[in-house]
């Protein structure tokens, strides 16, 4: 009983740094913030957080892994389990994955921001394999659905589906660093509303994928 209890303490201080960190990661850039500044918004001494994690980079990356971990299981239960071409599936999975993060702008702040440090200090083989493990379902899923389009010819052939996978991922990178870095900014500058803006640019890539007419 007492392992159990000093276990859900364990873990529950673990996700309170988390999301302490998180917080201050989008208000103030990664690369910015100490694991001294993460110890006194927790009201936790600094040994108390350094028994959880090394260095800031950890605590980062750490949250990066909750946040995917999250799209992929969300992912499973309204994209990939319901019937469609290998387009509705490709479809599905963007316009899902747009509106969700619209809905949950912090999510989107804290990977471009994660992104941008990534980008600038982090080698691949530091990312690599915790993309790996959070998104490589991900990842397989899209590449069958890439595949099985262009079987049934809901989608281009003339493209290699390896191609189309990387296209896809860049996209979504892009639009999401756009959306997290820009917030509401977003509405202000074009005064037609970011769910409209991005259901758009969607929609133009989709019908990029299409195949294409006969001469």
């Amino acid at each position: 009983m007492t392992t159990g209890m000093y276990h859900a303490h364990r873990e529950n201080q673990r996700e309170w740094i988390l999301e302490v960190a998180q917080d201050l990661f989008i208000q103030k850039g990664i690369d910015v913030v100490s694991m001294g500044e993460i110890a006194d918004a927790a009201r936790l001494t600094r040994a108390t957080i350094y028994r959880y994690f090394n260095n800031k980079e950890q605590i980062a990356l750490e949250i990066f892994k909750v946040i995917t971990r999250g799209w992929a299981e969300r992912n499973q239960r309204e994209v990939w389990n319901a019937p469609g071409s290998g387009r509705v599936l490709i479809e599905r999975f963007l316009r899902s994955h747009f509106n969700y993060l619209l809905q949950t702008p912090h999510e989107a702040g804290f990977v471009a921001e994660f992104n941008h440090l990534y980008s600038r200090q982090w080698p691949v083989e530091a990312v690599k394999g915790p993309i790996a493990d959070t998104l490589g379902a991900e990842r397989q899923r899209l590449l069958e659905s890439i595949q099985a389009g262009q079987i049934d010819g809901s989608l281009r052939g003339d493209i290699q589906a390896g191609l189309i996978l990387a296209a896809i991922f860049n996209f979504t990178s892009g639009m999401l660093n756009r959306l997290g870095e820009m917030g509401s900014k977003i509405d202000a500058e074009y005064e037609l509303g970011s769910s409209a803006i991005f259901n758009t640019i969607c929609q133009i890539f989709l019908d990029g994928l299409k195949p294409p007419p006969e001469p």
